[in-house]
């Protein structure tokens, strides 16, 4: 009676598995990468500026930029506590959407809801047309008394 060696046949087996996974790789080195998405251009000259009406915001584009869907319009409200603080972080709310129209390159809005006194910060952020957001502007500060 002959017996017969099962490790042999199982370690040449399991060698061969091992040389295939390596050797069957797709040739492409390192992790994969996200698709290179197109930066929506910064706000220029974000200015807010107390008028009859409310609070008047003007702002403008360079060029007009295909990729740019509109721009969503935030307003911080008082805070006494961080109003000299220079850093620190204020708590903005989205006041309106604005969605923008060929060759459209300056914009304005008036603010109609302002309640209370105090200083008020604006700060406008453009957004594409899957609603991504862009870069924030620079923040502009209005005092109402």
């Amino acid at each position: 009676m002959k017996i017969r060696r099962l490790w042999p046949n199982l370690s040449v087996f399991i060698l061969l598995c091992c040389l295939s996974l390596l050797l069957g790789g797709c040739g492409k080195k390192g992790p994969p990468k996200p698709p290179i998405k197109k930066e929506l251009p910064k706000i220029k000259n974000l200015q807010a500026v107390v008028v009859d009406a409310g609070v008047r915001i003007t702002w403008a584009l360079d060029s007009r930029d295909e990729e740019v869907a509109g721009f969503k319009l935030y307003r911080s409200k008082p805070q006494p506590e961080i109003n000299d603080c220079p850093g620190c972080q204020r708590d903005f709310e989205i006041i309106t959407t604005i969605r923008v129209r060929k060759a459209e390159t300056l914009f304005e809005l008036v603010d109609t809801d302002v309640d209370g006194k105090g200083d008020f910060y604006y700060k406008v952020t453009p957004f594409d047309k899957k609603d991504r957001p862009g870069p924030d502007s620079n923040e502009s500060k209005v005092v109402i008394n």
